[in-house]
């Protein structure tokens, strides 16, 4: 889920969709696109996207970031984005991918929930809850706009199982939408204080022993039930990162870690 500030709205390609605003859509089997959304792309994946596919892979975020993600910092940015691995085949179609659909379609992520809506949060004004709106973007080959199925943001996304992934992604996008601002002084996005703020986002499992093994309960206090419950709670704990990195990076003070 992009943030998207008042005045870059107009830069962005695709139908625009806020609350009751319908469009038309429907992905099956039948038609001859299916499947060709899933090849040649930039998957993004958030945060709480990484916790659910390493979990459903048996794996950890370890090896998941490295043998499925490019971390890519883009030009005038101060966060890296994330992204899944395309295969090496010719049409660099996603590892997911087979004939018969995707491979992990219970556990996929936010964007290929969406799909072909775009999320994002419009700031209108600073100290000013952001608005959801959407943009409908299907590629011309697609075929689904075609089909009599009519829908709303909100519909569409309880359709396809993406509310939690909403949530997660809001809360995530708030964090992201700091970084359009450099935190990072003569260090740079590759020096330690961002390689924290990484971890904290997207290695729930390096994260965590940072929270118990380190130094960082001595410095701060944090509930006794919080700590228990992200001792054993992934999400508890990708929660209490996006806490940390607003706190460790940028100063936002937090209810649920404060100074002794």
């Amino acid at each position: 889920m992009k943030s998207i500030k008042l005045e870059d709205i107009e830069q962005i390609s695709g139908k625009q969709i806020k609350g009751v605003d319908r469009f038309l859509f429907r992905c099956r089997p039948g038609l001859a696109c299916f499947n060709q959304c899933c090849r040649n792309l930039n998957l993004f994946l958030y945060p709480y996207d990484v916790l659910q596919l390493k979990k459903a892979l048996g794996i950890s975020a370890d090896v998941f970031l490295e043998e499925y993600v490019d971390v890519v910092m883009r030009k005038d940015n101060f966060f890296p984005d994330v992204l899944l691995r395309m295969s090496d085949d010719q049409e660099h179609a996603c590892i997911f991918s087979d004939a018969s659909g995707c491979r992990i379609y219970k556990d996929r992520p936010y964007t290929c929930r969406t799909f072909p809506v775009e999320y994002g949060l419009q700031y209108p004004a600073e100290n000013r809850t952001p608005e959801l709106i959407g943009f409908f973007r299907p590629p011309e080959f697609c075929l689904g706009p075609h089909e009599v199925h009519e829908w709303t943001l909100q519909t569409w996304s309880s359709d396809q199982g993406a509310t939690k992934h909403q949530q997660m992604s809001r809360k995530w996008s708030q964090v992201k939408y700091l970084f359009q601002k450099n935190p990072w002084g003569h260090e740079g996005p590759q020096g330690n204080r961002a390689k924290m703020a990484f971890m904290a986002s997207y290695n729930m499992d390096a994260f965590r022993g940072f929270v118990f093994e380190s130094s960082l309960l001595k410095r701060y206090k944090v509930k006794t039930d919080l700590l228990k419950k992200i001792q054993r709670d992934d999400v508890a704990l990708m929660l209490f990162g996006f806490d940390w990195i607003k706190l460790f990076v940028w100063g936002v003070p937090s209810k649920k870690i404060r100074l002794r």
